[in-house]
Formats: C-alpha cells, sequence, structure tokens
C-alpha cells in the first residue's frame, strides 16, 4: 500500500471504510462466483441434459420404468474390425476427392481400460478435402477417433499432405 492511500483511508470516517469494505467483499464474491462456481455448474447441467439425450434416444424414461431398470449409459459401439476400417476409410477419402497412399494397421495396446487398435493412413488432397474427409470419419465412425494427424503443404503443388493414425476402442475383453 502506498503513503497516499494510506493517508487517504486514514482520513476517511469509519462509515465510509466499512463501506468500502462491503463493496470490496461483494465484488470479490461476484468474481469468485463468476470463474469458480458458475462455470462448473453449467457445465454439470450440460452434462445432465447430454445423458437424459442419451437416455431419451435408447427408448426414454419411459421404458426405464416400465423395465424397473435404472437408466444406463448406452453400450459402447462396436469398432470395425481392421481391415472393414481401412475400405470404409479409403472409400470415404475416395469420395472426398482425396488419394490415399497407404493404410497400415498398428499395434493393438490397452488405454484407460479400452483396447486400441490403431491405423496409419497417408493421404493427400486439398484442405476443404481433407477436413470433409475428417468431418466424415469423426460422424460415420462411432468407435473411432483421430489420435494424431500430421498436415504439410505438398511442395509446388496446392495440394496438402495428411499423415493420420486412427485408434479404433473396444471394451477389454470384447473381440
Amino acid at each position: 500500500m502506498t503513503p497516499a492511500l494510506k493517508q487517504a483511508l486514514a482520513a476517511m470516517p469509519a462509515r465510509q471504510l466499512n463501506l468500502i469494505a462491503v463493496g470490496v467483499v461483494a465484488i470479490a464474491a461476484m468474481l469468485i462466483w463468476t470463474l469458480a462456481i458458475r462455470a462448473p455448474l453449467a457445465a454439470l447441467r450440460l452434462q445432465q441434459v447430454q445423458l437424459a439425450s442419451l437416455v431419451a434416444a435408447q427408448g426414454g424414461p419411459a421404458a426405464a420404468r416400465a423395465t424397473g431398470a435404472a437408466a444406463e449409459l448406452p453400450a459402447m459401439p462396436v469398432p470395425p474390425a481392421p481391415l472393414a476400417l481401412i475400405a470404409a476409410v479409403s472409400a470415404s477419402a475416395r469420395d472426398a476427392g482425396l488419394a490415399v497412399g497407404g493404410a497400415v494397421p498398428g499395434p493393438e495396446r490397452a488405454v484407460a481400460g479400452l483396447r486400441q487398435q490403431t491405423l496409419d493412413i497417408d493421404a493427400s488432397g486439398s484442405y476443404g478435402a481433407i477436413l470433409g474427409w475428417l468431418h466424415d470419419i469423426e460422424t460415420h465412425q462411432p468407435a473411432v477417433g483421430i489420435t494424431r494427424i500430421g498436415l504439410r503443404a505438398a511442395p509446388d503443388e496446392p495440394r496438402r499432405l495428411v499423415q493420420l493414425q486412427l485408434g479404433a476402442y473396444a471394451a477389454e475383453g470384447k473381440p
């Protein structure tokens, strides 16, 4: 605290100092509410809405009440076999206007209680075509996620080279 501020506060009557203190506490409380409490509550409400929509997609609460069971999360989608995934991804790349240079199945490993089968893909095409292809993969392959992506410009050409690694996920112990 600067000496000038100390002198100004010392010259104020006690009533004004109390009002300033209440104002500072009110501002601090509003900041805490806005930054520390409101955002997590909003995220919780969003998660509850998404869970309710998932339950509704599986028959809704009426189906859960009719069976007497509590609402459960939907079953994890079944990932395609590596060769079927290569065929599906290659077909969607061709539909998007990309040229696939290669698709190689990678190692299988355990990740967060799931079995992950990786697939490395090299392709080339326009930036817009690559974005459309990635959107198609994410939309039509629910058990597949993009684990790594590399994008660079082809020398002296308007196309882009993309190196993509997909991960197909399944529950442990399931084929």
